[in-house]
């Protein structure tokens, strides 16, 4: 035990003095600690065991947090810097390195692509990557950081807003691809697509708006443009039985409702079952060949995937000239 300690101290004096850890840390902690549930025996095991395994890569991942950018996500919430020592963060089944590494390279990919301004301008309600206005309404696409409660459905929120409502979201995390056995060095996963409740008026105007192009499509355009801007040639989608939301569903009709927005939605697209956990979905997005579009459809089809490119094209424009 002693030579682990004498070991760890520089590690230790790296946390204290470049993460500020006794300042910024010592409240998070605090209010974890007055939780009961945190002191079950196999739950501090095995906080413990994932600490001690890959101790390196917690600090360096504190030392980000305490970062201007991330400082308030670690004060809103006690648990978001400890989130990935969950069994359940980004899907069962990963060990506690792997849910180490996908956190860690998330944030690392942000701070190495975005500016500090941008990284502030993430926060509520979003920096804008789309806008249009249509038939006296405004319409557009934010780039963010999710709410506290939806933080553990991926790390960054796309969001579809009708006159400042929020009407459809997307989140997602961007993993080293080797935990997914991926040789692509950056991978998006992406883990929620969900409308708000109570919006099907506005899911109506803007897929009016967007030229027929539902949320679902038109968030995920948006998202190929965001992949496009930043090199990222790999997406991986969460299963439906994998989705957080959906376990917590005890009926089959929501579980039907889930499978159809994930499962049945990807592979319309093209994509490729891997495992139950999640599927490939190829990066520019497929398109099944015009000849096999009915008669009387062809045209909308090609004004319709022609648009879908576009949006994907001004995103792309845009998060460059924003970084």
């Amino acid at each position: 035990m002693g030579r682990f300690l004498d070991s760890s101290s520089s590690d230790h004096n790296l946390l204290s003095t470049k993460c500020g850890f006794p300042s910024l840390y010592f409240a998070p902690l605090t209010q974890m600690a007055r939780q009961r549930a945190n002191w079950a025996p196999r739950r501090l095991g095995r906080v413990a065991w994932s600490f001690a395994i890959d101790l390196r890569a917690h600090l360096e991942l504190f030392r980000i947090f305490s970062q201007p950018p991330f400082r308030s996500l670690v004060l809103l919430d006690p648990v978001f810097s400890f989130r990935h020592l969950s069994r359940d963060f980004l899907f069962r089944g990963l060990g506690p390195n792997e849910r180490t590494a996908c956190v860690l390279h998330h944030y690392r990919f942000l701070l190495s692509r975005m500016s500090d301004r941008l990284l502030r301008e993430l926060g509520n309600p979003g920096f804008p990557v789309m806008e249009q206005r249509s038939d006296g309404r405004n319409f557009s696409v934010t780039l963010g950081r999710p709410g506290k409660k939806d933080i553990w459905e991926g790390e960054t929120l796309l969001q579809l807003l009708v006159d400042s409502v929020p009407v459809y979201c997307l989140q997602f995390t961007i993993i080293p691809g080797w935990v997914l056995q991926s040789e692509q060095r950056d991978v998006i996963f992406l883990q929620r697509i969900q409308g708000s409740k109570g919006c099907f008026e506005q899911v109506n105007a803007a897929t009016k708006a967007f030229n027929d192009i539902a949320p679902p499509l038109l968030l995920l355009a948006v998202l190929q443009g965001i992949a496009a801007a930043w090199g990222i040639r790999a997406m991986a989608c969460i299963s439906a039985r994998s989705q957080i939301s959906s376990q917590r569903c005890d009926d089959e009709r929501s579980l039907t409702l889930f499978r159809q927005a994930y499962d049945d939605l990807f592979l319309q697209l093209g994509a490729t079952r891997v495992s139950a956990d999640f599927c490939w979905l190829p990066l520019p997005l497929q398109e099944k060949p015009i000849e096999l579009i009915g008669n009387g459809h062809k045209s909308r089809t090609r004004r319709k995937r022609a648009f879908r490119r576009e949006i994907a094209q001004r995103v792309c424009e845009t998060i460059g000239e924003a970084a």
